[in-house]
């Protein structure tokens, strides 16, 4: 018979270590500066924009100089470099001196390709978006909850989307992978739970500032404007003009629901849709 315990109250995330995947777009290094903002130790993953990752762990020591900032390089389409990234960031000089384990995982790293048609996604478009997106996705997050579990406290966030739902503009090969991201995410929290380790998943759409969606160029629309119309004119106002709340969301705003789920202990196994009002 095993004797079990209740675990204490411990949503401290000061001094811990987090690792942002793909910290170098928009949603990325918004969580990395809420985090690093949060008092945690950020390790900075980045596939191919080093500039970018170097500049971002730059910004960060200059506000934060007391806490550790590292960029940690790995192809997530490569499974031997994904294999790689999580033992290559706690055997970091500066790193493995003071950390055990990745405290916090943002896996925030995916690939969208807009192919909406069925017919125009071939078997490469959904292995390649499946790669990234789910599978390097699962074997980050093993690898974090291997540590967390060791010391017995743990954040999972998974970045996922409003297409796990049905929702987006990306295909259906996108919609599979974040729903397999989010799947996992629901079963890993009801296995982890039990060792103080939390598993939770925001789910963001129309995000502004991220490269995905135009900028719109006006501000303003008529209420008998055709949308479709509009979006072809102005395809940032056109897609913002849908959203209920008439507007982009912000990388911002998506880092403020991570940092949330970083300092709520009691909440596991849930979804944060984070989309204007779009259903």
């Amino acid at each position: 018979m095993t004797t079990l315990s209740l675990q204490s109250v411990d949503n401290k995330v000061q001094g811990r270590l987090a690792l942002v995947t793909g910290s170098t777009g928009g949603i990325g290094s918004a969580c990395a500066r809420a985090l690093a903002a949060d008092g945690c130790d950020v390790a900075l993953h980045y596939s191919s924009s080093e500039e970018k990752a170097e500049s971002l762990a730059n910004e960060l020591k200059q506000r934060h100089p007391s806490q550790l900032f590292i960029t940690a390089r790995a192809d997530l389409s490569s499974r031997d470099a994904t294999r790689s990234l999580v033992p290559n960031v706690l055997q970091h000089d500066t790193v493995r001196g003071k950390h055990a384990a990745v405290s916090i995982l943002v896996a925030n790293a995916g690939v969208g390709r807009r192919i909406r048609d069925v017919a125009d996604i071939g078997e490469d478009d959904w292995d390649d978006v499946m790669e990234v997106n789910a599978r390097s996705q699962f074997v980050v997050t093993r690898a974090c909850a291997e540590g967390m579990r060791a010391q017995g406290w743990g954040r999972v966030v998974l970045v996922g989307s409003i297409a796990s739902r049905g929702g987006g503009i990306n295909g259906c090969h996108y919609a599979a992978s974040k729903g397999a991201m989010t799947s996992m995410g629901l079963n890993l929290a009801t296995v982890l739970a039990p060792e103080g380790v939390t598993v939770n998943i925001v789910q963001p759409a129309m995000i502004g500032a991220t490269g995905m969606i135009p900028t719109p160029k006006a501000r303003t629309w008529k209420s008998a404007d055709n949308i479709d119309e509009l979006k072809a004119a102005d395809p940032g106002l056109g897609i913002a003009a849908g959203v209920p709340v008439h507007r982009l969301g912000v990388p911002e705003e998506v880092a403020s629901v991570v940092s949330m789920f970083a300092k709520t202990g009691y909440m596991t196994g849930q979804e944060v849709l984070l989309a204007g009002g779009l259903k």
